[in-house]
């Protein structure tokens, strides 16, 4: 078993989802969430190392907007999520916050950065 890399908590979650990049409109699946990016799978092929518009398309009627990159293609695709505005970011976390096994984890990992500055060494 490998060890767990990821520095924040992901939640199982299925809802559509639209990817806009290089002037095509691409739709997908949502498959599990982080406040940091999101696995999904799309109808169409999304290009990996390319910037992206992301709509997250809830039930409620909801929509999250968020600039990212892809990271994977296909029926196992990834998005790393680059920025986003106040009100997205807030309902992002309230949607993790609310699926997620332990919601104060998800609090307490908004007090530590997901990444290494380029400034600060990696431990070796």
């Amino acid at each position: 078993m490998s060890e767990e890399r990821r520095k924040r908590s992901r939640v199982s979650l299925e809802f559509p989802l639209t990817i806009a990049f290089e002037g095509k409109r691409v739709r997908g699946k949502v498959h599990d969430l982080s406040l940091k990016g999101l696995s999904c799978s799309t109808e169409e092929w999304i290009l990996p190392g390319k910037e992206c518009d992301i709509t997250l398309e809830l039930e409620s009627g909801l929509r999250m907007h968020i600039h990212g990159r892809i990271i994977r293609a296909g029926q196992d695709g990834a998005i790393d999520f680059i920025s986003m505005d106040e009100t997205s970011f807030a309902h992002l976390r309230n949607l993790v916050r609310l699926y997620a096994e332990d919601a104060d984890q998800v609090d307490e990992e908004l007090r530590r950065p997901a990444f290494k500055s380029e400034e600060e060494p990696f431990p070796e």
